[in-house]
């Protein structure tokens, strides 16, 4: 009977961080190193080889959470052959997503565990640990990868590669905001639509 293969380092470091997100989710810092072992599978000793401290631990699963690395691979597999009307919108789907999956799990990071969903917090989020994030590191990261998805389609556009680039980020951004709760939702085909055709109809 074989043995399992052992796992790389960094492999090791990502299994026990994708095990402590849903536990940070749930119950913020003071979720222990026993129950983070559990999840994962492992020794708790095992974190200690991989992570210097819980906190170093915390750091890297909240920045691992918040990098656009799966929004990165999906702009980069849209099928070839799209058009740009299609193209835009998908583009557009994947940053209007990201842009809600980043936002919900600062919700989550920035309450306490605890913490009442209503009202100022009582005490520092992330247990007074500081994260580290580069919010121009992610931006760039993204914008990179939706200039690369556009530059097939750059002799169908009136602009530059990275001017759209930067106009489907702030629409998508702005998009992700309602005035009102009873406000429809404007799909990404008919944002698509508005960015490639303007707002008039036909050709007035």
């Amino acid at each position: 009977m074989s043995r399992a293969t052992p796992m790389a380092p960094e492999e090791r470091r990502q299994a026990i961080i994708d095990a402590t997100l849903p536990l940070l989710l749930a119950r913020g810092t003071e979720m222990s190193t026993r129950e983070i072992a559990q999840a994962a599978g492992i020794a708790e000793g095992t974190i200690f080889r991989a992570f210097e401290t819980k906190q170093d631990l915390i750091h890297a699963t909240i920045h691992t959470a918040l990098m656009p690395d799966a929004a990165i691979t999906r702009i980069a597999q849209l099928p070839e052959g799209q058009a740009l009307n299609d193209r835009v919108a998908a583009i557009l789907d994947v940053l209007r997503e990201e842009i809600h999956r980043t936002r919900s799990l600062f919700a989550h990071f920035a309450r306490p565990s605890g913490q009442p969903a209503a009202g100022p917090p009582t005490r520092p989020p992330f247990g007074g640990i500081r994260p580290p994030f580069n919010p121009h590191e992610t931006k760039t990261r993204l914008n990179t990868a939706v200039a690369a998805a556009l530059q097939p389609y750059s002799g169908e556009l009136a602009v530059s590669t990275a001017f759209a680039t930067n106009l489907l980020s702030a629409l998508a951004f702005a998009s992700s905001f309602t005035l009102t709760e009873d406000e429809p939702t404007i799909s990404s085909e008919e944002l698509s639509d508005v960015v490639l055709h303007g707002i008039a109809k036909g050709d007035s």
